[in-house]
């Protein structure tokens, strides 16, 4: 093409100099004057090994695909991938950097694999729970229902190595035994016959007996410390239908199986009964099973304490150790808990958007919670528009067009994602001002087309915005829901202010969600529920985080996970802060002008 804008892609670590045109594929450069192995996956981004260090004043932002691949740290430090990496400017890159693992995140777990002629090979994975990776099964054991629906992975952080030797844990707190209320005791387990034993088929290169595989851990802010870990485990999750299941191989570090059982056994009643073990046994193919780490979905059980959010409770039970969390109050406890699990270490602000009671501000390992009483969320999410089976959940820019979950049946709910994009539409349509206070039709009759205008109107007094009006079906936004995500956004906007004050600097603002949003982040930079400066800091999050508990295994038990991984632990009341409340009506001018 003519007059195609060059640049030069300087190759650091080999001192050459190349000049490309803009949007070449930097793999495709890179493996064109042999600087790249060319036996990767051909620029696929399916074996995350052409990572590469990009030097320059404008780095292209991560791609998905880089995101789901990578590590945060590795991203923030210029690590990308060759084959996602299109140029656009003058750029330096290092193909070798990416190797020198510096400053490693404490909920990190790297693995190398060392060839039989030395050769070490590495790969980084976001997640080690990443389907690819999972072993296949042999056979299904006839005696459990087991669902083909899909389990949605929360994203965990792993990397690879290896040791021929095994090693035992050292100086590990002697583990506390806490009773349950009804004080069970042993079970002896069934005799167990000969099962089938679950095929470890996990590294791409399997014809090499040799090779092993050591999980090492990174505690302690960054500092390494190996371990070996010599027990297998399950994890047990109680859901409404039935029981979620993960078996951890620590022989693989990782998972080997996992698995629904439709039942309408609950786990609190195996628990009370004593038949933990039987169902194990007569439900999941897995052996030689040491520990068993049981998720409850309410508090049945008497036990310590954990960051206000959950009960912990382990007792030995026969050959297992068995380790029961239960939420406090309800299940948003559960959630937040398990959200602490894969945090890795710096000055972060995390902001859980689907149950903010609280925030929660980690300075390196130390653990800040943030309460106060009237976030606007309590009202909020109440509301009977954001509770239903079918949700709306998308809606055009034009305001015209609407997305349902299930087209064979009326929407009965607008998702709470949709929600926060349709006010950022309202404010740039002027439907609203910056206040979220809907206009008046006749105010706005000449600027909207008329087919958005009639959809504007008022009940008992409050306006409110249709979104979807069929017969028998009636979805709106009114006031009332949009004044509460006025409260919300100066809620988030005066934390983000506050920790500045108190902490000093926020290194990243990580958003979790239950409900998957593409445009989270966006809408809420619109919204100016988050300072612009921010815009490159925010991390966001969806997904049930359950299974981040397989993590628990890397670990003696729950209890010293947490004494590793978290120092001191502080709340603070935000409504008794005076700096918060000075904080609120100073963000409160900054949002409106």
């Amino acid at each position: 093409m003519f007059f195609t804008t060059k640049y030069k892609v300087t190759v650091a670590n080999k001192n050459i100099v190349l000049e490309v045109r803009s949007g070449s594929n930097l793999y495709k450069v890179l493996r064109e004057h042999d600087l790249i192995d060319r036996m990767l996956c051909d620029g696929s981004s399916q074996c995350g090994k052409c990572k590469v260090k990009i030097i320059g004043s404008d780095i292209n932002k991560p791609t998905k695909k880089e995101r789901l691949v990578l590590a945060e740290s590795s991203l923030d430090s210029g690590i990308r991938l060759a084959c996602q990496y299109s140029v656009k400017s003058d750029i330096k890159v290092d193909t070798q950097e990416p190797s020198k693992r510096e400053n490693v995140n404490p909920g990190i777990i790297s693995m190398k694999v060392v060839k039989k002629t030395g050769e070490v090979e590495e790969n980084e994975f976001k997640s080690f729970l990443n389907p690819d990776l999972f072993a296949p099964k042999t056979e299904t054991p006839s005696p459990s229902v087991r669902s083909q629906e899909p389990v949605q992975e929360p994203e965990l952080i792993v990397d690879e190595s290896i040791d021929d030797e095994e090693e035992t844990y050292d100086n590990i707190v002697s583990h506390e035994t806490f009773a349950f209320s009804s004080q069970p005791t042993g079970i002896t387990p069934p005799p167990q016959p000969e099962i089938r034993e679950v095929t470890q088929d996990v590294k791409e290169e399997p014809a090499q007996p040799e090779e092993t595989f050591k999980i090492i851990s990174h505690i302690n802010n960054g500092l390494e410390k190996e371990e070996s870990y010599s027990n297998d485990g399950l994890l047990l999750i109680q859901l409404p239908d039935g029981i979620q299941y993960y078996h951890y191989s620590a022989g693989i570090g990782n998972i080997a199986s996992k698995g629904m059982i439709k039942t309408g056994e609950r786990l609190e009643t195996l628990l009370e009964k004593q038949l933990v073990s039987d169902f194990i046994y007569n439900n999941i193919n897995a052996k030689d099973i040491e520990r068993v780490i049981i998720m409850l979905d309410d508090c049945y059980f008497e036990g310590k304490e954990m960051f206000n959010l959950v009960i912990y409770t382990s007792i030995n039970v026969g050959t297992f150790l068995i380790e029961v969390l239960q939420p406090m109050q309800n299940h948003r406890d559960m959630v937040r808990f398990m959200r602490f699990v894969n945090q890795t270490p710096g000055k972060r602000l995390l902001i859980p958007l689907d149950s903010l009671e609280k925030a929660y501000f980690l300075d390196e390992g130390n653990l800040f919670e943030l309460e106060a009483s009237n976030t606007g969320y309590d009202g909020l999410l109440s509301l009977s528009e954001f509770n239903g089976k079918n949700p709306v959940i998308g809606l055009s820019d034009d305001l015209l067009e609407t997305t349902i979950r299930d087209t064979f049946h009326l929407p009965d709910s607008i998702s709470f994602t949709v929600f926060f994009h349709t006010a950022v539409i309202f404010m740039r349509s002027g439907l609203t001002d910056k206040r979220l206070q809907l206009r008046e039709r006749s105010e706005v009759m000449d600027l909207m087309p008329l087919e958005i205008t009639v959809k504007l109107g008022k009940h008992d007094g409050l306006k409110r915005f249709n979104i979807y009006r069929k017969q028998g079906c009636d979805l709106y936004i009114d006031q009332n829901a949009l004044n509460g995500l006025n409260r919300f956004r100066l809620f988030i906007r005066s934390v983000i202010s506050y920790a500045e004050k108190k902490f000093s600097n926020i290194d990243n603002i990580v958003f979790y969600t239950l409900t998957d949003s593409m445009t989270l982040a966006e809408d809420l930079l619109a919204l100016s529920a988050v300072p612009k400066k921010y815009e490159k800091k925010l991390k966001t999050f969806s997904g049930d985080p359950s299974i981040y508990g397989v993590q628990f295994f890397q670990e003696k038990d729950i209890e010293n996970y947490f004494k590793k991984r978290f120092g001191t632990h502080e709340v603070i009341n935000l409504d008794e802060d005076v700096v918060f409340t000075d904080t609120q009506r100073e963000c409160e001018q900054k949002i409106i002008s």
